[in-house]
C-alpha cells in the first residue's frame, strides 16, 4: 500500500512539475519574447499590423516638429514639415534614417509593447524627442547651402548632440514621389543619401594638432612653451614636411605652433611622444571610434604605428594625412573631450521616448569613455585653442561676448582640392556647446568652416 502510494505522488509530482516547465516556456514565448516575435520584420502578420498602427511623431528637443504622419487610401504615411532640415535624421522611408533605427518606437511594437498586454496590439507608436536644438539646426543647414560637409554640435557635458547636419541635402518627400526621382536621387553624382556627419571618412589635416598637443603634454615630454625651430620645410623620419607659412615660423612655443598650425613643431613633436604612446593616446581619446546611434555610423582609420614604418606612419597621423580618417561627429567629440576637462563622452540624439499623452516611457543620457587626459592637460589645451582664436590661424571663429577655444586648419585631399575644418567649443570658463565644421574641397586661403563654426557657436552660446 505505501509503495502504491508513493507511486502516484510520484505521478502527481510529475504532471505538476510538467505544467509548471509547460507554463513557463508558454509565459516565455507569449509574454516575454511575444512583442520581439510580433515585431520582427520577416514576421508576415506583423507587417500587416504594422501598416494599420499610426506611427509616432519626432520632435526636436525645443518642441519643433521633425517628423509627422497623415493618412491616405494606403495607409499611414510619414510627412516632413521641414525636409531637407532633418532629411539626414529622418530618412526618407522606413528603411532609412530614423525611421528604421527607432521603427520600434515609433510603431509602439517590441521593446516599447507593453509585455503584460500581450494579447492586444497597440494602435499607435510612441513619439520620439531629440536633443537637437532647432535653431542650430536651422542655421547649419542654411550656411551649408551649395556646399558639401557636415556640421556636428555637442553639448560637452553630456554628450547631447544640439545639431547634426550634413550637405547636400534633400526633400524626403520628393524621393518616393516617383521611380525616376528615387532613381536619381541615389544616383547624384554629390551623393545627398549619405550622412556625412557620421559616414563621411576625411582626412583631418591640422586640426590633429589638438590631439597630438594633449598627447605631449599629459605625457610630460613637452609644455606650453617649450620652442621648436620651423624652417618652412624639414626632413622627418624619410618624409618632407612643410609649413603652412613660406620660410617657415622660425622660434616658436608649443603653444604658438598650435596657434600657427605649425605642421614642422608638431611632427617633431610627435617624435617625441613616439609611436607606442601616440597609438595609446588616439586610443584613449577616441579619435577613430564610432558613436552608438540609431544611424548608421562609420569607423575611422589609421595606419598601426608598428614596424619598420612606424616612425614614418606616426609622423604623417600627426600631420592628419595619408591612412588617417576621421569622422566630423568623432572630431566633435574631441573637442567636447578637451571642453569637458579631458573626460570622453559618447554622444546620443534621442532624449525620451513618449505616450501620446506626453508620458515618459524610456528616457537617455549619454555614456562617458573614460579619462583620456588629466583635467590640466585639457586646461593647457583649451587654453591654446584661445590663443588661435585671439592671435592665431582660427581668428574668424571670435565671438562678440563669450570667450571660445578654437583650431581652424586644411586637409589634403588626393582626389581635388583640400577640405577645411574648424573645431571649437564655448564659452571657455563653462562650456556648453562643441563644435566640429568640416567643409568640402574650398580654395586655400578663403574663410569656410571657421565662419560656419563662430555661427553655430553663437546661436547656441548665452553669450552677453
Amino acid at each position: 500500500m505505501n509503495e502504491l502510494s508513493q507511486n502516484i505522488r510520484r505521478i502527481a509530482l510529475g504532471a505538476v512539475w510538467s505544467f509548471l516547465l509547460m507554463a513557463l516556456v508558454f509565459g516565455y514565448w507569449q509574454v516575454v519574447r511575444a512583442p520581439a516575435l510580433r515585431a520582427h520584420p520577416y514576421n508576415q502578420q506583423a507587417q500587416q499590423r504594422a501598416k494599420s498602427i499610426k506611427p509616432g511623431f519626432i520632435y526636436t528637443g525645443d518642441g519643433e516638429l521633425v517628423m509627422g504622419v497623415e493618412k491616405d487610401d494606403e495607409g499611414w504615411q510619414h510627412t516632413y514639415p521641414a525636409g531637407p532640415v532633418y532629411c539626414h535624421l529622418t530618412g526618407y522611408n522606413e528603411n532609412t534614417g530614423l525611421q528604421k533605427g527607432l521603427r520600434e518606437a515609433l510603431l509602439g511594437i517590441g521593446a516599447y509593447q507593453d509585455r503584460w498586454g500581450a494579447v492586444g496590439y497597440t494602435e499607435q507608436g510612441l513619439d520620439v524627442v531629440l536633443t537637437i536644438d532647432s535653431k542650430a539646426q536651422r542655421r547649419a543647414t542654411k550656411l551649408m547651402e551649395g556646399r558639401r560637409g557636415a556640421v556636428v554640435a555637442l553639448n560637452p557635458g553630456n554628450g547631447a548632440i544640439l545639431a547634426m547636419v550634413s550637405a547636400p541635402s534633400y526633400d524626403p518627400a520628393r524621393v518616393m514621389e516617383s521611380q525616376m526621382n528615387y532613381e536619381m536621387f541615389t544616383n547624384h553624382p554629390a551623393s545627398p543619401e549619405l550622412n556625412r556627419a557620421l559616414q563621411g571618412l576625411y582626412p583631418p589635416g591640422t586640426i590633429l594638432q589638438i590631439l597630438v598637443a594633449a598627447a605631449g603634454l599629459d605625457t610630460g615630454v613637452a609644455t606650453e612653451q617649450k620652442v621648436f625651430d620651423c624652417t618652412g620645410t624639414e626632413q622627418i623620419a624619410g618624409i618632407t614636411v612643410n609649413c603652412s607659412k613660406l620660410g617657415g615660423h622660425g622660434r616658436l612655443t608649443l603653444s604658438r605652433a598650435l596657434a600657427d598650425s605649425c605642421n614642422i613643431a608638431f611632427a617633431e613633436l610627435a617624435q617625441l611622444i613616439g609611436p607606442e604612446q601616440f597609438r595609446n593616446y588616439a586610443k584613449k581619446l577616441h579619435p577613430l571610434e564610432g558613436s552608438d546611434l540609431p544611424l548608421p555610423t562609420a569607423q575611422g582609420k589609421m595606419a598601426d604605428l608598428v614596424g619598420d614604418d612606424a616612425e614614418t606612419e606616426l609622423v604623417e597621423a600627426a600631420l592628419g594625412q595619408e591612412a588617417t580618417l576621421v569622422t566630423p561627429i568623432a572630431m566633435a567629440r574631441l573637442a567636447a573631450t578637451i571642453a569637458s576637462g579631458g573626460r570622453v563622452i559618447q554622444p546620443y540624439l534621442v532624449d525620451r521616448i513618449t505616450r501620446q499623452g506626453g508620458e515618459t516611457v524610456t528616457d537617455y543620457r549619454g555614456g562617458r569613455l573614460g579619462a583620456a587626459i588629466n583635467q590640466e592637460t585639457a586646461q593647457q589645451v583649451a587654453g591654446m585653442m584661445q590663443v588661435s582664436v585671439e592671435e592665431g590661424s582660427a581668428s574668424n571663429v571670435v565671438l562678440s561676448g563669450c570667450r571660445v577655444a578654437a583650431q581652424t586648419g586644411w586637409a589634403q585631399n588626393p582626389e581635388g582640392k583640400p577640405h577645411s575644418w574648424a573645431l571649437g567649443f564655448g564659452p571657455v570658463e563653462a562650456p556648453q556647446a562643441a563644435v566640429a565644421v568640416i567643409v568640402e574641397n574650398t580654395v586655400p586661403g578663403r574663410p569656410a568652416a571657421g565662419p560656419i563654426a563662430r555661427q553655430i557657436l553663437e546661436v547656441l552660446l548665452s553669450c552677453q
